[in-house]
């Protein structure tokens, strides 16, 4: 009789978030010695939630680093690639994605409950972390983006406007009357687009001139808009319903479901190649999805708890919680790539 190894072969998805979960396949592994049968994600023991000697759901640990290792019967696996987010930030509160500025660093919020006045309600980060809180009079800043001009455009939920903020100086009223504003974005004519989750979207135009874009069904927490180089706008919100689609909208208005099921769909980043993240939660999976506009498939990119937000910048994607901000490798070790075959010892 020959005890195989422990040995994964291939691990479902291959990065995420602590508190997320992912499948291990594998083989050699003993789930009946608990005391010895372990999952560890470079030196941090996740937990089991459930396991055979083929496949494994192990919950990602806070202080994961990279790599996976299965430990049964006093035995390793080798090394299987898997890239766990860093959490470089805390005691933020985000309602929508963070944005990207020029120079790298990360724009977030800190919002609040509805009504709330926060003396320093908007921050900046460096990617390592480092915190730059702005002191600006702005209650329940929610969405944000950044215009043509190269200023920061935020949307206060709580008095329903949209303002530049002007060299992260000056607060300017770009428009009012906007019901309870929250996910924003421009299209590639200078049209700003802003999502009211009474049920609307909102179309201004680089004159000036507002036009009720579309109608929607009403979001229980915040309608997150997303733009792709066609000005196709993709919209989610999380409504009463137990599933959600996403949806996208053409440049003349018309409405289409493109995926559904979703359960609490929330924000959206496109890729350098076209493909879209979302955080969400799909098919018992949670986390950020990558949908693919020309195939229309979803694929869990990376699992997570529940996600508020992300942001593309280079080779890095940024999530936002209701309290923190992580950075997650877009690519690199946490690619499918496998161990060398490991030796059968007799047993």
């Amino acid at each position: 009789m020959v005890s195989l190894h422990p040995y994964i072969n291939d691990i479902t998805p291959v990065r995420g978030v602590a508190g997320g979960n992912v499948v291990i396949g594998c083989r050699g592994f003993r789930p009946g010695l608990p005391s010895d049968s372990r999952v560890v994600f470079g030196q941090a023991a996740g937990d089991i939630v459930s396991a055979s000697e083929e496949r494994i759901v192990a919950s990602i640990p806070e202080g994961a680093s990279p790599g996976v290792t299965l430990i049964s019967d006093g035995r390793t696996s080798p090394v299987f690639p898997f890239e766990p987010a860093a959490r470089i930030a805390t005691g933020l509160h985000p309602v929508c994605s963070p944005v990207i500025a020029a120079d790298g660093s990360i724009i977030t919020t800190f919002s609040g409950s509805r009504g709330q006045e926060v003396a320093q309600p908007l921050i900046r980060l460096t990617p390592s972390g480092e915190k730059f809180p702005f002191s600006c009079d702005v209650v329940n800043p929610t969405g944000l983006t950044f215009g043509p001009d190269g200023q920061l455009y935020l949307s206060s939920r709580n008095d329903g406007v949209v303002y530049r903020y002007t060299d992260f100086e000056r607060l300017e009223l770009v428009a009012d009357d906007l019901g309870i504003a929250c996910g924003i974005v421009f299209d590639s004519r200078g049209a700003l687009l802003v999502g009211d989750r009474t049920g609307r979207i909102c179309r201004i135009d680089s004159t000036g001139r507002r036009e009720d874009f579309a109608k929607l069904e009403p979001s229980v927490s915040a309608y997150h808009l997303a733009i792709d180089s066609e000005d196709n706008l993709y919209v989610t919100g999380p409504t009463l319903a137990v599933r959600d689609p996403l949806l996208r909208i053409s440049r003349d208005g018309v409405i289409e479901v493109v995926f559904r099921g979703l359960a609490r769909p929330q924000g959206m980043a496109f890729l350098p190649d076209g493909n879209l993240l979302l955080a969400a939660a799909y098919d018992g999976k949670k986390g950020v999805f990558r949908f693919s506009p020309r195939t229309g498939s979803l694929e869990h990119f990376a699992s997570g708890p529940t996600l508020v937000g992300l942001a593309v910048s280079g080779d890095d994607l940024y999530l936002v919680d209701n309290q923190s901000l992580l950075r997650l490798p877009i690519e690199g070790s946490g690619s499918p790539r496998q161990a060398a075959q490991p030796p059968i010892s007799p047993q």
